[in-house]
């Protein structure tokens, strides 16, 4: 039983969202593999933090599911990282 990561990373979409579409967004990428959790502050549509495993998905990957949106999102910086048991 080792330990594993979860990072939270930072993510800067372009488009200005509508709540009804950075909730797509985040639920898009809570079904993407490796991602735990995907959220947004109020009135800050365009930035995202999403938590994923680092055993599961490199971070360029998490930009996926929101190219497959139309949408332009790029990296920001990893906020937090912390290890984990399994």
């Amino acid at each position: 039983m080792g330990q594993h990561y979860l990072t939270e990373m930072v993510i800067h979409v372009t488009e200005t969202l509508d709540e009804s579409s950075v909730r797509a967004a985040e639920c898009d990428l809570c079904g993407f593999d490796g991602v735990v959790e995907a959220k947004h502050n109020p009135g800050r549509n365009h930035i995202l933090v999403v938590t994923y495993d680092t055993e599961e998905t490199r971070m360029i990957n998490l930009l996926t599911p929101l190219k497959a949106r139309g949408l332009h999102a790029q990296l920001v910086g990893i906020m937090h990282t912390r290890a984990v048991g399994r």
